[in-house]
């Protein structure tokens, strides 16, 4: 059972692009060759094998959302403008903000405490997902994170690029991952390289997954669903990431400037979407980087109609909404469910359509 943010014309087009990436998202034979290769490759060789792959891309092209799925969604909900639905944020925000982090390696976790600490100082916390089986993990920084109000997700087993590789693979590998989930105290999970199988990973313990993106045209595991707000996918709320990597952001393109990520994050709200970006302590890794990741967290902290939170609180949230019924009464609409008092309905057509581009 798959539940997305709206329902009618607009949940149909939702759905048919989340269906086309379950069926898009497979690792090609040269991928999975690539990855059992991969321990024997030197980094460098890596890192020029990914540029050579990246010069297909037509970097001149927008690449940080797809044109097809905005004018897809745009021309549904054009037919049902007056349809009522409850906004999908609480609070009367218009929009939210979650920072994660995908700590790939022991020197990404050596640089944790000055990344949380950066945006501490602007009131923002974020989730770090940690590689349980690659690194030797001390739960004493996770706990200090965690303590700070910071929040600890999985990430995967041992990043090699193969859970999904078969499902004798990941069943092996289910078992210690939801050991490493209650050592951690974690409720959410994002596979490394965001490679996917939301029907297997239906076996974690888990109430969030966070391996699907709106629009990522560089991934090796293509797809995308299109959307850019929570979904419930069985038993999981998925939350897609929507703004570009900060490795495709500051290595593939090159950017110095976070002007990408403000024109996305400015996509998002007019669409009342979620804005969620993974960064990599791994990559942000000079002055220049940071600088541009501490420019970004400014930007969001002076934003007054964002609910910047955490994944799990979004996640919370999401089935609270899913639970809520819009009734017509004498006096309008009433909006009757749990924290009810936290929502409000809105029509459709009140999401502002932009011009592709």
């Amino acid at each position: 059972m798959t539940r997305f943010a709206f329902g009618g014309a607009a949940g149909e087009v939702l759905g048919s692009y989340f269906k086309r990436d379950c069926q898009q998202a497979r690792l090609s034979n040269t991928f999975k060759l690539y990855y059992r290769l991969r321990p024997l490759i030197p980094v460098p060789a890596r890192h020029f094998l990914q540029r050579r792959r990246n010069r297909v891309f037509d970097l001149s092209e927008r690449c940080d959302h797809s044109t097809d799925f905005l004018r897809d969604f745009g021309a549904a909900v054009e037919t049902e403008r007056e349809q009522l639905a409850v906004h999908p944020w609480p609070d009367q925000y218009e929009t939210v903000a979650v920072l994660t982090h995908d700590v790939e390696t022991k020197e990404g976790l050596r640089s944790v405490d000055k990344l949380a600490a950066l945006e501490e100082r602007y009131g923002l916390r974020s989730a770090w997902n940690v590689v349980p089986y690659k690194y030797r993990v001390d739960l004493g920084i996770l706990r200090d994170l965690q303590d700070r109000g910071h929040e600890i997700g999985v990430h995967g087993f041992n990043h090699d690029g193969r859970l999904f590789e078969s499902k004798r693979i990941f069943d092996r590998r289910t078992i210690p991952i939801n050991r490493a989930l209650r050592d951690f105290r974690a409720t959410g999970f994002r596979a490394p390289m965001v490679h996917r199988n939301l029907e297997w990973q239906q076996a974690l313990d888990v109430d969030y997954d966070a391996s699907t993106f709106d629009y990522d045209p560089f991934q090796a595991m293509p797809g995308g669903v299109g959307g850019v707000w929570p979904f419930i996918v069985g038993k999981l709320v998925e939350l897609p990431y929507t703004l570009p990597q900060d490795h495709t952001l500051l290595v593939t393109l090159g950017e110095t400037e976070p002007t990408t990520w403000f024109r996305k994050f400015e996509y998002l709200r007019s669409l009342s979407g979620m804005a969620m970006l993974i960064t990599h302590p791994d990559y942000l890794d000079t002055p220049g980087r940071l600088d541009v990741y501490r420019r970004f967290l400014e930007y969001v902290a002076e934003q007054s109609d964002c609910w910047t939170t955490l994944p799990h609180e979004v996640a919370r949230w999401w089935r609270i909404r899913d639970s809520l019924k819009i009734q017509t009464c004498e006096t309008g609409q009433l909006i009757v469910g749990p924290e009810s008092g936290r929502a409000r309905a809105m029509r459709l057509g009140n999401i502002l359509q932009v011009e592709p581009g």
